[in-house]
Order: C-alpha cells, then sequence, then structure tokens
C-alpha cells in the first residue's frame, strides 16, 4: 500500500513537471510561426544597414568629427538586438539553446578581437611602448566601457574602441536568461528597460551632474539602445500583426526627420538623456518599413541592398575594430597629412576583409558546428 502511495506521488510530481513545462512552451507560442521561420532567412538591407552605420564612424574618426559618430554605434546596437532576438526567437528557449548562443557568441567576436590585441601590443613595442595589462584585461572581459584606457604618446589608445563590444556583451550576458524567464511577457519586459533606462539616464545629469562618458560609454544608459532593436523584433514576430496598423504610414520618413532632429537640438542635456530615446524611436520606424515590411522609398532600398554595401556591411565589425588601430598608429608616427587619412581608409578596408576571410568565417563556421555538436 505504502509503495503504491509513493507511486501515486511520483506520478503527480511528473505531471506537475510536463504542465510546468507546456506552460513553458506556450509563453512563445505567442510568435507567428510563419513570422519564427522568416527570422532564419538573410535579409540583404541589414548588411547595408550595417554599412552606413561604419561608415558614419569611419568619417566621423578618420574624415571630420563634425559628423556625429556616436549614432553610428546607436544604430549598431539596434540592429545588433534586432537580429539577436529574431534569432533566438526561431531556437526552443532551454538550456542547450543558450548554451550554443554563448558558443556562437564567442566564436564570432573573439578571433578578430584577440587579433587587435595581439596586433596592437605588437605595434605598441615597436614604437617604444607598451600597452598595459590592465587595458588587455578590460578588453578580454568585456569591461572596456567602465575602463580608463592608458592612452599612447601622441593618440588615444587603439583600444578604446572597444566599449561599444562591452555594452553588447553585457546586455547579452543577461538576454538569453531573461527571454526565458520573461516569456509572452518579454514586450512588457523590454519596454520597461527602455523607459528605466531613459529616467536612469535624466537622475545620472539633472541629479548627479555626471559627465558625458558616464552617460556615453556606460551600460546602464546606453542599453535601451539595444532593446529598441530587441522590441522591434518581438513585434514583428508577433501573432495578430501587431505592426500592421502602421504599415500605411510614412515610417521611414517619420523616423528619418526624428533622428534628423536630434542632431538639430544642441542641448547638452537633451543630448545626454532623451536623443538616444528619440533615436531609437526613430530608428523603429525606419527599420520597421525597411526591414520588416520591406518597403520604403526604391532608391533607399536598392542602394542598401547594392553589392558594396553589402559588402561593407559584411565586414563592419572588422572594420569597427581595426580602423582605430590603424589610426591612431598613423597619429603616433605623426602622418596626419589628407592623403595619410586616404591611406588609413585603404589599409582599413584591407586589413578588414583579409580578417574576415581568413580568421573570422573560418572561426565563426567551427563555432557553428561546435554549438550543433552540444544540441545533439
Amino acid at each position: 500500500m505504502a509503495y503504491q502511495v509513493a507511486l501515486l506521488r511520483s506520478c503527480a510530481r511528473v505531471e506537475r513537471h510536463d504542465l510546468r513545462q507546456l506552460q513553458f512552451e506556450n509563453n512563445f507560442m505567442k510568435w507567428d510561426a510563419c513570422a519564427v521561420h522568416q527570422a532564419m532567412k538573410y535579409i540583404p538591407i541589414l548588411d547595408g544597414l550595417r554599412a552606413v552605420a561604419i561608415l558614419i564612424v569611419l568619417v566621423s574618426h578618420v574624415v571630420t568629427p563634425w559628423v556625429p559618430g556616436g549614432f553610428g554605434v546607436t544604430l549598431f546596437f539596434f540592429i545588433s538586438g534586432f537580429i539577436i532576438t529574431r534569432m533566438m526567437l526561431a531556437e526552443p528557449h532551454n538550456g542547450v539553446a543558450m548554451a550554443q548562443f554563448y558558443v556562437r557568441r564567442m566564436f564570432r567576436l573573439y578571433p578578430a578581437l584577440l587579433l587587435l590585441l595581439l596586433t596592437a601590443c605588437g605595434l605598441a613595442l615597436w614604437m617604444g611602448s607598451a600597452i598595459p595589462r590592465s587595458d588587455v584585461l578590460a578588453v578580454l572581459l568585456y569591461f572596456a566601457n567602465y575602463h580608463e584606457f592608458h592612452p599612447l604618446p601622441a593618440a588615444n589608445s587603439p583600444l578604446v574602441i572597444t566599449w561599444s563590444l562591452a555594452v553588447e556583451e553585457h546586455f547579452y550576458m543577461v538576454y538569453p536568461a531573461l527571454m526565458m524567464l520573461a516569456g509572452r511577457r518579454l514586450l512588457n519586459v523590454l519596454l520597461v528597460v527602455i523607459v528605466l533606462t531613459l529616467a536612469w539616464r535624466g537622475y545620472l545629469v539633472f541629479e548627479l551632474n555626471v559627465d558625458h562618458y558616464r552617460t556615453y560609454l556606460s551600460t546602464d544608459t546606453r542599453i535601451d539602445s539595444i532593446a529598441w532593436g530587441c522590441l522591434l523584433a518581438v513585434l514583428a514576430g508577433s501573432k495578430g500583426g501587431a505592426l500592421e496598423r502602421l504599415r500605411k504610414m510614412p515610417l521611414f520618413y517619420l523616423g528619418g526627420a526624428l533622428v534628423l532632429a536630434t542632431f538639430v537640438i544642441r542641448s547638452e542635456a537633451f543630448r545626454e538623456t532623451l536623443r538616444y530615446s528619440l533615436q531609437g524611436l526613430g530608428l523603429f520606424m525606419v527599420l520597421c518599413e525597411l526591414v520588416v515590411f520591406q518597403t520604403g522609398p526604391n532608391m533607399v532600398r536598392q542602394f542598401l541592398e547594392s553589392p558594396p554595401m553589402r559588402w561593407i556591411g559584411r565586414i563592419s565589425y572588422s572594420l569597427y575594430l581595426f580602423h582605430f588601430l590603424i589610426l591612431t598608429t598613423f597619429d603616433n608616427l605623426g602622418w596626419t597629412s589628407p592623403w595619410a587619412r586616404v591611406a588609413v581608409l585603404t589599409m582599413s578596408f584591407v586589413v578588414a576583409e583579409l580578417s574576415c576571410r581568413l580568421v573570422e568565417t573560418p572561426c565563426r563556421k567551427f563555432g557553428h558546428e561546435l554549438a550543433l555538436k552540444i544540441g545533439r
């Protein structure tokens, strides 16, 4: 009799576990199956948008500081949030999928980053200097955005550029688990993140009077730029066509006008608080039309989907890392003429292409194969 009671209790525990698992899985059945299937397809225009982002950064750093290079990074953040969320919605939400996600991220980002570190350290030694160990650790452990890098004799450290990688990795350290826990409440969670980040920036600026770099570089003040992209991906894949009511609106022009307005307003308080939020909203509208609805001005779409722009977009990560290394090296050598700037741009594209072909692509393929083995 006691054995039968124990057996019944065991069966009840299993049944409750199955019900909880079914409820957990149903949390993600809110997303439309067709939309999730689309998440696995390549969207050429996203590479074109990546190209726009890196070209903004390049022009700002190499040609003229009057171009707002920070917006290029904001665009990178948005695209990253959109792509990662879009991919994760198409996968099962469990521990195996999380492990696969982190393996793919590691083999996607670390190879070029390690190459940058090795090259930067070698060049510093060649020029009679040295990159401190603390700087290297800040890059490897992704706290570069909270670290004060040691400048080289005549220029900034070439590793300063890695601050944005730290922001993204901090977000993705917690995002897969957040998706699992939030379930169908993910949309609300992302909205809360966006609102709270704006409120936090306002408190830091108006109450604590922090400087520009505190709000520009920190994860806790820039994470909403990624969350805006995540929000678009969630709404694009939801059942009922949550975005369909916006289809008839001129979103590309409205969003573009909103982004342009953020550059016109010169108030320092605005630039450190509301600017990032309005740029996120503007990008939400622009990418909703270009990427989700796949509409918008034909000339813009053709330009963004052209082979040169797609190529630049594919090597944008390498371009972002290595252009600043080449630029700071030239500055330290005193090569600052217009022709030197042309050489910086040319070398940046050549090195980025070589890094992409010889280092990143093989490592990325290995990472995908390793992730597949984890899932077996």
